[in-house]
């Protein structure tokens, strides 16, 4: 049997083998082959309009600060603590006046029937359980990632267009 070396030649001039290229993930396989960002010069002016976007946000008070902190990260799971529930284990944390590894003990060892994390199957957590359905000039997506795939760009962009850049075409569905 004849063993063939297949070359795979990615946007930026590399060449791979096929095995190399077989064991990345999809993610990578399609930036090495068609990255979003080919092909865009970002320059001087591009970084001032941004510094300026933001600056103006801030000096409207229109900008969020820490908007991805605590119970507002969608991976925070909501802890269930004798105190009531708690959006965060951060929070808890805080609460309680603990390290986060005194409160993990206590929740796997010393006191698990009182500390303990939220079902995250049945829908009973903090914020962030959920895909977030996007509202886009293209119509509704049941996802942040999906509307991504749609427009060829990643997720933390679209995130990006509803905060700020393009928050009128953009936008979480209520």
């Amino acid at each position: 049997m004849k063993n063939n070396n297949v070359i795979i030649s990615l946007a930026d001039g590399r060449q791979v083998s096929w095995e190399e290229f077989s064991s990345w993930s999809a993610h990578k396989q399609r930036m090495g082959l068609n990255p979003h960002a080919k092909n865009m010069v970002w320059g001087v002016d591009h970084s001032n309009k941004m510094r300026q976007i933001v600056k103006e946000s801030y000096e409207k008070g229109t900008r969020k600060i820490n908007w991805n902190f605590g119970g507002k990260n969608g991976m925070a799971k909501a802890v269930m603590t004798p105190a009531g529930k708690f959006s965060s284990l951060k929070e808890a944390r805080d609460h309680y006046g603990v390290n986060t590894e005194k409160l993990r003990d206590w929740m796997r060892k010393t006191r698990c029937d009182e500390f303990y994390f939220l079902d995250t199957a049945s829908g009973d957590t903090g914020k962030g359980s959920k895909a977030k359905v996007v509202i886009t000039p293209d119509g509704k997506f049941d996802s942040i990632n999906a509307a991504a795939r749609r427009y060829g760009v990643g997720a933390r962009t679209i995130k990006t267009w509803i905060r700020t850049m393009r928050k009128n075409e953009f936008l979480y569905s209520e």
